[in-house]
């Protein structure tokens, strides 16, 4: 039976690690059911934490004890998008009602006239609407598709919760020349809502599962078409593409403890590794000598995994031989071209013993990189592309929830 071995990347700790194991195990079973993948939890056992408790962070400390007694982590920070619908979900997944807000804009500058959308003479556009937003908890078609999306958060407190919010409040209201688009933006602000309060980061959300739960949504709130007015088009395209451009000065020093909260998971242990390293190396070599035979070992590596995986294997005095190595959205072909691999000084190649690698990359995953050419387009090395479907700010955290990664990745293995 071929065994693949899960190296996790920088900042994920349990029950982040079990979550994403399992995940992997779900997605590859589709299409290899006879692959037997084992953990390896490097990051519990040896990890980066604040010792001090964050007091080096201006506001962390008080930030992390509101955060702690809220129950929630903070909120996701969104990089620049190229795609507009891509660029639309990522400005949802920062604010789930920023596209209401933007209808609300766009229909009174528009001079939106009343009958479109809902049966006329019945009860008026937006109170149907709002009663069509109360039965969504009870309404049936929406119980598995909500199931594959948030199913750790109640339906009923996320419908309450965007049913009073100022901005739906303001779109009901608002003159419904436009009224047909309202019930598919309404079912994306409570996708979008119920995603910002899960306890996965957006990305780990198949996008399928994300377009099937609007869809269901939408259809439950009467809506029938995809189609949006030239003018709320623009709107919210313009609206997204503010919201990017507002990112870069004065609200990244306002979250800073928030943002930091992010970032040294993801920062410490990268430098962690680099500094002392060696500990981790041993702890997935030893893991690796530990698995249950006999078949073809994969290592799988994702992120820092993947650096972890090409320093170990690439270190002779490991004696460690695996029958394959994937890395997924991981950084160890930029720190070769930037001679900062720990294990190889940039233009001596891998070794003879390395195995066979292919290197997954989404090009929206600003931390994946390009392995061929880095080393010199060494036979052994293979680039596989793949397409996350979601926003920059989510595609490094997307790869377990896209069958399409699957599918590469169960070509490639031995079997």
């Amino acid at each position: 039976m071929v065994t693949v071995l899960f190296v996790h990347g920088t900042g994920v700790r349990e029950p982040s690690y079990t979550k994403a194991l399992e995940g992997i195990r779900a997605g590859l079973s589709r299409f290899r059911p006879d692959v037997r993948v084992e953990p390896c939890d490097w990051g519990s056992a040896l990890g980066s934490y604040l010792r001090a408790g964050g007091v080096s962070i201006p506001g962390y400390p008080e930030y992390a004890a509101a955060a702690e007694s809220r129950g929630s982590g903070p909120p996701a920070v969104e990089e620049c998008e190229d795609d507009e619908d891509r660029l639309r979900w990522a400005m949802l997944y920062a604010d789930p009602f920023a596209e209401l807000g933007a209808y609300t804009l766009a229909q009174h500058s528009s001079g939106g006239s009343a009958g479109a959308g809902f049966v006329p003479g019945a009860a008026p556009f937006g109170d149907q609407l709002m009663d069509a937003v109360g039965r969504l908890d009870t309404a049936a078609a929406v119980s598995g598709a909500w199931g594959a999306v948030a199913p750790g958060l109640s339906t009923a407190d996320v419908v309450a919760a965007v049913s009073t919010a100022r901005e739906f409040r303001g779109a009901v209201a608002s003159p419904p020349a436009d009224g047909s688009a309202l019930p598919r933006l309404t079912a994306r602000a409570i996708t979008a809502w119920a995603m910002a309060h899960a306890d996965e980061e957006p990305g780990a959300v198949a996008v399928a599962a994300r377009d099937e739960l609007v869809d269901v949504l939408t259809n439950e709130l009467g809506g029938d078409t995809k189609g949006l007015s030239d003018v709320l088009v623009a709107a919210l395209g313009f609206s997204a593409r503010l919201f990017e451009r507002s990112l870069g000065s004065g609200m990244i020093v306002s979250r800073r403890a928030a943002l930091s909260s992010r970032s040294v998971g993801f920062v410490g242990d990268v430098l962690s590794y680099l500094a002392r390293g060696q500990a981790v190396r041993d702890y997935v070599a030893d893991t690796v000598r530990a698995l249950p035979g006999p078949g073809p070992v994969v290592v799988l590596g994702h992120s820092l995994g993947g650096i972890i995986a090409v320093d170990l294997l690439a270190d002779p005095a490991s004696g460690l031989a695996v029958d394959l190595l994937v890395t997924v959205g991981s950084q160890a072909p930029l720190l070769y071209e930037l001679d900062a691999l720990p294990s190889l000084p940039y233009g001596t190649g891998l070794p003879d013993a390395f195995p066979p690698w292919v290197n997954v990359h989404d090009r929206r995953d600003l931390l994946s990189y390009l392995a061929a050419g880095a080393f010199g387009n060494d036979p052994r090395i293979t680039d596989a592309p793949v397409d996350n479907g979601q926003p920059v700010s989510a595609a490094h955290s997307s790869y377990w929830a896209n069958d399409d990664f699957y599918r590469v990745f169960s070509e490639v293995l031995p079997g």
